[in-house]
């Protein structure tokens, strides 16, 4: 599947934090998933049960303990759990995680002017297949900054507390939002 594929008719993709919260997430009508503070001993099992459940599955690489990030971390990770994709804010993490055949979510943070030139430039130099932008609520021109040097679709997560903080995302031009609350995956 593409990512044309995973994001039809998803606006919010389930951002695990927790194992709890598994069971709702692969009720949600979102094709795509990502896993936050995902456990070595315990990810494989969960990567399987989200396939089951017809779900693609993202592991935030940054957040698995344990791993460097270098090619052997990143090539271990894709063999062993089989994930779709790996999302970091690592440019180094994310050419390795295309070198394994996984897709690449590049995460970057749009704090200010400067922070928003470097990442454009980690975008263009790093070509990942997709990218997530933090905090979720911009302004437009941020999105068209990043449609700019990317072709793919740009999520954007955190700081999203309600349906009207999705909403403002996805008219400054996401193309969805990423969320940690189940109440808002449904």
């Amino acid at each position: 599947m593409t990512w044309g594929d995973w994001l039809r008719g998803t606006e919010v993709i389930p951002a695990l934090r927790h194992d709890r919260d598994l069971e709702a997430a692969l009720r949600s009508p979102s094709r795509v998933l990502f896993l936050l503070n995902a456990d070595l001993r315990t990810l494989r099992p969960v990567v399987d049960r989200c396939r089951a459940a017809g779900k693609a599955v993202f592991v935030h690489y940054d957040l698995v303990a344990g791993l460097s990030a270098d090619r052997s971390g990143v090539a271990f990770l894709a063999g062993y759990a089989r994930p779709d994709g790996l999302i970091s804010t690592r440019s180094a993490v994310a050419r390795f995680s295309k070198d394994s055949g996984v897709q690449t979510v590049l995460r970057i943070f749009a704090l200010d002017s400067a922070a928003l030139a470097t990442a454009l430039e980690v975008i263009e130099r790093t070509a990942p297949d997709a990218v997530e932008v933090l905090p979720a609520v911009l302004p437009s021109w941020v999105f068209a900054e990043i449609r700019r040097v990317h072709r793919g679709p740009v999520i954007a997560g955190g700081l999203v507390r309600n349906r009207d903080d999705v909403r403002r995302a996805l008219a400054a031009g996401a193309s969805a939002v990423s969320a940690s609350s189940p109440a808002l995956w449904s």
